[in-house]
This record gives C-alpha cells, sequence and structure tokens, in this order.
C-alpha cells in the first residue's frame, strides 16, 4: 500500500521537523551527564563537603553560654556562610552540565514556531489525549521503573552501611567523614553506573521512536517532489546550478578548440579539427552573452584563435549542436576559417 509509512524520513522532512523544534531529545541522557558531574564534584571534593557539613553542625556548640540575641545572627551568618560553599557549586554545575547536555543531543535550534500561541494548548480535549497518548504512557512506565530500581539501589546500599551510621554521632567529625563518606561514596558509583546502563538504552530509545516518527509513505516522498519543484527557490537554485555547468563545461572545452568563432562579442562557436582524429571538424561549444565573452577570454589565454566571422558564427549558433559534427551545409565556410588558421599558424612560424 502507498500510504503506508514504510521509507525513512527525506532530508527535507528532517529539516523541516528541526525548524518546529521536533528534535530527538532524551532527558535521562541529560539526567545522566548532570548526575556523573554532581558525583564527580562530591568524590573529588568529598572531604571538603564533609568538613563544612561538620562546621555546620557544630555551629550552635561554638555559641554556647552566649546570649540568645548576640548567638543568633552569628549563628545565621556563619550558617549561610556554609551553605553558600556547599550549594553554590551544585547550582553552576546544574546550570552549566544542563545547558552543555541539551547542545550536545540537538545543537542549536531556534524554534519560534514552539512559542506561538496556539488554540489547540487550550483545548482540553485534546490535553487529555497527549496526556494519555502513548508516548506519555510509555515515559510514564520508563520512570516508574527507574525509581523503583533507583529506590533498591539506594535502600541496599544505606542498609549495608547502617552500622557504620549508627556508631556516627559517638564518632565525632573522623566518624561522620568514615560513615557518611564511605556510604556516598558506594552510593555515587552504584547510582552512576546504573544511570549511565538507562541513559545510554533510553538514548537508543528516543532515536528510534523520532525516526520511526517521521517515516513517510511513497505518496509522501512523491508529494514532497512536487512541492519541490513548484518551489521558487528551488527552481531558480537549479537554473543556476545549470547554468554554472554549462558555461563551466563551454570554458573548459574552448581551452581544447582549434579555433573560436565569434560574431565578434555577443556569440562565440568553439570548433575541433584534427585530420588524424576526426573525419569532420566537431562543434565543442556554443556560447551567448557573457558565456561567449568567457569562452573569448579562456581562447586568448589558451592560445586558441579567435576568428570573427559574423555569417559563420549566427548560422552555426542555429544549427550547430555541441559534441556534434557540422552540418553538411556549413563545411565549406568553415575549412575555409581553418585553411586560414593554419595558414596564419604557418606565417607566425616561419620568421622570414
Amino acid at each position: 500500500m502507498s500510504g503506508e509509512k514504510t521509507e525513512q524520513p527525506t532530508h527535507k522532512k528532517l529539516r523541516d521537523a528541526r525548524q518546529k523544534g521536533d528534535v530527538a531529545h532524551s532527558k535521562d541522557f541529560t539526567q545522566t551527564l548532570l548526575v556523573l558531574a554532581l558525583f564527580g564534584y562530591l568524590l573529588g571534593n568529598a572531604h571538603g563537603i564533609v568538613e563544612a557539613l561538620g562546621r555546620l553542625v557544630l555551629i550552635p556548640s561554638t555559641l554556647v553560654g552566649q546570649p540568645f540575641e548576640q548567638a543568633l545572627p552569628i549563628a545565621l551568618d556563619a550558617a549561610l556562610r556554609e551553605a553558600v560553599y556547599l550549594v553554590l557549586p551544585f547550582v553552576l554545575i546544574v546550570l552549566v552540565v544542563g545547558m552543555f547536555s541539551e547542545f550536545l543531543q540537538v545543537g542549536v535550534v531556534l524554534a519560534f514556531e514552539k512559542l506561538k500561541p496556539s488554540a489547540k494548548k487550550l483545548n482540553v480535549m485534546s490535553n487529555l489525549k497527549n496526556i494519555f497518548s502513548k508516548k506519555n504512557l510509555v515515559e510514564l512506565l520508563k520512570s516508574i521503573i527507574k525509581i523503583a530500581f533507583l529506590s533498591v539501589l539506594v535502600t541496599l546500599v544505606v542498609r549495608d552501611a547502617l552500622p557504620e551510621l549508627m556508631a556516627v554521632p559517638h564518632s565525632g567529625l573522623a566518624g561522620l567523614e568514615a560513615g557518611v563518606g564511605g556510604m556516598m561514596r558506594a552510593l555515587i558509583v552504584n547510582i552512576a553506573v546504573a544511570y549511565v546502563v538507562i541513559s545510554l538504552a533510553d538514548f537508543v530509545w528516543q532515536r528510534m521512536q523520532y525516526r520511526k516518527g517521521l517515516m513517510m509513505s511513497k505518496e509522501d516522498i512523491k508529494q514532497e517532489f512536487k512541492e519541490m519543484e513548484g518551489d521558487p527557490h528551488i527552481k531558480h537554485k537549479r537554473k543556476h546550478l545549470h547554468q554554472e555547468m554549462v558555461m563551466h563545461g563551454a570554458v573548459a572545452s574552448t581551452r581544447k578548440a582549434s579555433v573560436l568563432v565569434t560574431n565578434p562579442t555577443h556569440l562565440a562557436v568553439a570548433i575541433y579539427y584534427e585530420p588524424d582524429e576526426t573525419p569532420l571538424p566537431v562543434v565543442l561549444a556554443k556560447g551567448e552573452g557573457a558565456l561567449a565573452e568567457q569562452m573569448m577570454r579562456a581562447a586568448r589565454e589558451a592560445g586558441v584563435p579567435v576568428m570573427q566571422n559574423i555569417p559563420l558564427a549566427r548560422a552555426l549558433m542555429a544549427s550547430a549542436l555541441p559534441d556534434q559534427y557540422i552540418p553538411s551545409e556549413l563545411i565549406e565556410p568553415v575549412a575555409e576559417v581553418l585553411r586560414l588558421v593554419r595558414k596564419l599558424a604557418g606565417n607566425a612560424d616561419d620568421p622570414t
């Protein structure tokens, strides 16, 4: 069936989807990069974080015996400084890595169409259908599985570290660092591995679903081709490319010609003749206007004789075809031009 979407999306289809903001995107991939960056920071600065937490916990003990009115602003100031030290790096990591992850996945996408107001966004029934769509149900199922898996993983790690955590209140700062630090390292490694596996699977899944959603039928491809054929911009571009190819081929052929017949400025016909190679002269290329001027310039640069013969140039333009022998009725006038070229060449070679 021609209506079945069995064909891969064309470049135009992919480009149009991207312009509308419809791109393959994995939230889990972004989350994984964030988790890895945050965990990397935690591992690299674990000692400093634990010390800051210790200082935060011990703030009240440093103010014992002071009046409440004096102790409160001191405690708040110290707590604020420690909180900034603890929280600010995490905020910066989330901002920088989040933007980097989006750029890594989709690059720079300026989809202003997504920002346009639409009546569909206010349609309650349409929004309900979107909420309970197959895509959203799959995303919900994935989230439930992921949360359940991570919950079990965290529970197992915390359970194994529970004996050490119970001893922390009696161990001071050294015990806090050993107990909490060990548990956090175990959590970081296990959760990081889990996130990498989940994100890779989701990354592949999202790419597959994105391509599947843009699949086209044979009729879609035919319709797209018709639209492109009728696009004035495409027509102009194709015409321009064709002209460039013709001009390039004509100029290149002129450099190999035996003579270039002109009228003298608006028409040019490149003719090739070698008795041992061709039984009759061959028309290599024809040109009018700007192309004729380029052919004349190329002929002079290549040392090809340029002969002005208005009647012959017009006759060749009207009846001769490129890469074909000259018409029989023009054999005599062309032969006369070739004889003249050979005579001039002979005189030039003879210094006397």
